[in-house]
């Protein structure tokens, strides 16, 4: 069994649809590792990680795919993105005092009264970004993200995702814009959807991508990509931080310095910190206030 993270990326060459398969061992142990979640959202975060992996796939430009769960039961956020790069970061924030649901479905149960899925492309050259926003429903993230395309984008796609034992993988085919009309296998994405639908949690986690792969599309004429290594990455810095200090305004900022010495920003995704005397902002802070500061979250 190949262990590690990566994607696996192939096309058919008789149907006009793709698919993607994803591994993630070591970056979901870092993501989890950072803060303390309830055994169903360990579940549901492993498992958008594994989408925001799967949906970079089929990205062209270079940037990033965020997807981002709101809602008003006790998962209050969840959000997990993928670069072009292979680079992933998640978080959830439970609700102050809230308990979490027992299981994955029953919290999945609780997420659908009024939760909002939206998927966002974000260029790195700081170009226009594209939002959709749609309504949670199905049983399932993988029921999410397959009415998710269908309803936007009109793709039919079918996804399936396993994750256990600190560990998660994910099978998505996908539909795309047919351009060859009256030269495709008609009933092939039907067939590719049937082949799918076979793959259970425990044969997702347990069989090598390349050997599953095969097994399930040995008989389809099909054009395999190099794989594409996947790991933990988060983009913060000390200067985006500064940037992000600086567009709170001068005055704002003198009212940190006047609590105490140094400004503490931490990053939520990967809990650095960044500390920042007043000197160290220069004309950021007006000059006639005096020193102080707070702890930024």
């Amino acid at each position: 069994m190949k262990l590690g993270d990566y994607l696996q990326r192939l096309v058919f060459e008789d149907i006009d649809a793709r698919c993607v398969y994803v591994s993630l061992e070591a970056v979901v142990a870092e993501v989890l590792a950072k803060e303390s979640y309830p055994p169903a959202v360990q579940a549901l975060l492993g498992q958008s990680l594994l989408v925001a992996a799967a949906l970079s796939s089929g990205v062209k430009f270079k940037g990033r795919v965020s997807l981002q769960l709101q809602t008003r039961g006790a998962l209050k956020l969840l959000v997990a993105d993928c670069t072009h790069e292979g680079g992933l970061r998640g978080i959830a924030k439970m609700k102050e005092g809230a308990q979490s649901p027992d299981s994955l479905a029953a919290l999945w149960s609780e997420l659908g009264q009024g939760g909002v899925l939206t998927l966002t492309l974000e260029p790195a050259d700081g170009g226009q970004r594209w939002q959709g926003i749609v309504p949670l429903e199905g049983r399932g993230l993988n029921e999410a993200i397959e009415a998710y395309f269908q309803r936007s984008e009109q793709l039919g796609t079918r996804l399936v995702l396993a994750f256990g034992q600190g560990m998660g993988r994910a099978l998505m085919i996908q539909q795309l814009p047919s351009s060859r009309a009256g030269q495709l296998d008609e009933d092939g994405w039907n067939r590719l959807g049937h082949l799918v639908a076979t793959v259970s949690d425990s044969e997702l986690l347990e069989v090598d991508g390349s050997d599953l792969l095969n097994r399930l599309f040995h008989e389809e004429r099909r054009r395999l990509f190099p794989v594409s290594p996947l790991q933990f990455h988060c983009p913060c810095s000390r200067e985006r931080v500064l940037d992000l200090l600086g567009s709170l305004g001068a005055a704002e900022l003198a009212m940190l310095f006047q609590i105490q010495e140094i400004v503490e920003v931490r990053c939520q995704f990967c809990n650095q910190a960044y500390d920042f005397a007043q000197q160290d902002l220069g004309d950021l802070v007006a000059p006639d206030q005096p020193g102080g500061s707070q702890t930024v979250h």
